[in-house]
């Protein structure tokens, strides 16, 4: 069954980062996503620094009806031009379908040409922009992923989608403030998601870029509005466990956790339920709950064998006890 425009834009922005890495003293806590959950097992990534950023997040002036896909939506920008053919050459609805199976498949050349022909034929249509785009963002051509946003948003300038894709890129680009705008205009628009998690996507996502400008109350209350949506939002819960971690309400942090493992939402990764695990072993030790640590901690190793900092913690937490029977 083909994918519609809005389907797969939620498939791709599943391999997104939702949050940072942090450290809380000599415990490394990950905040987990698909794309960054393997580093569990691994060495810890330390934090970005912030790249100089505008609050300015609205889209550069611009005319749909010019030729702009040759700019923009250029196969060539992702790899050497190929040859797609389809059905009805004349008809948009046809390359439009054709890119959104193409970038379905991460065959992005390809996906880019039939998006480009599709703009060419009507690019007053915004879901040949979006696909544009999407292809751009998934080849980390971040600047170029914006350009086209900015284009599909001078044809539906409170477009929520767009404005959240928009978002999405920018805050992969480190351009954290003016991301927050656009997650805030993509919150006061048209509310075009396509489903009810489109919204709670959003709310997550303003959480994340909130906590990287360390604004901390406001990220946990952005984690909650997501969850206030989508009870079952498996990351939401991880993500307001990990920030309750770092603001050392290590009670609260536990009880996050928890509702995270226990949810029945999507994780977009095996080794989500594994690194909640880790935090939550983290947070126990916090609270001189060492056996409950333990625990936690065998059940990281579980999911992920090679869970180092799981395994140390095991060793360290037994000598401790062994020494201290009381513990």
């Amino acid at each position: 069954m083909m994918l519609s425009n809005t389907a797969l834009l939620r498939r791709c922005l599943k391999s997104i980062g939702i949050m940072a890495f942090v450290t809380l003293g000599w415990a490394a806590v990950l905040v987990v996503d698909a794309r960054t959950a393997e580093a569990a097992s691994g060495g810890q990534p330390t934090p970005k620094q912030l790249a100089p950023s505008s609050p300015e997040a609205s889209p550069t002036p611009g005319t749909p009806a010019e030729a702009a896909s040759e700019a923009i939506c250029a196969p060539s920008s992702v790899g050497n031009t190929v040859e797609v053919k389809v059905k009805e050459p004349d008809n948009f609805q046809s390359w439009l379908s054709q890119g959104d199976n193409l970038l379905r498949l991460k065959r992005y050349q390809e996906a880019l040409m039939a998006y480009s022909r599709a703009i060419d034929l009507n690019g007053g249509e915004l879901p040949g922009w979006l696909g544009c785009a999407m292809v751009l963002q998934e080849t980390q051509k971040y600047d170029t992923a914006v350009r086209a946003l900015d284009r599909a948003l001078t044809i539906s300038p409170e477009h929520s989608q767009a404005w959240f894709q928009k978002g999405m890129v920018l805050k992969l680009s480190e351009r954290y403030e003016e991301a927050l705008a656009a997650f805030d205009r993509a919150l006061q628009g048209n509310g075009a998601w396509g489903n009810s998690a489109g919204l709670a996507d959003a709310w997550l996502n303003r959480g994340s870029v909130l906590w990287w400008l360390e604004k901390r109350s406001e990220a946990i209350a952005a984690f909650d509005k997501a969850i206030e949506i989508n009870p079952e939002f498996a990351l939401a819960w991880y993500n307001r466990a990990t920030a309750l971690l770092q603001e050392g309400n290590y009670v609260e942090a536990v009880a996050s956790y928890e509702r995270a493992i226990a949810s029945q939402g999507q994780w977009g990764s095996l080794t989500g339920p594994a690194n909640a695990w880790y935090n939550r072993g983290v947070a126990l030790e916090q609270l001189e709950r060492y056996a409950e640590a333990i625990d936690s901690y065998d059940e990281a190793l579980k999911i992920i064998p090679n869970h180092t900092k799981a395994r140390l913690r095991i060793v360290a937490l037994r000598q401790r006890l062994a020494a201290s029977p009381q513990s």
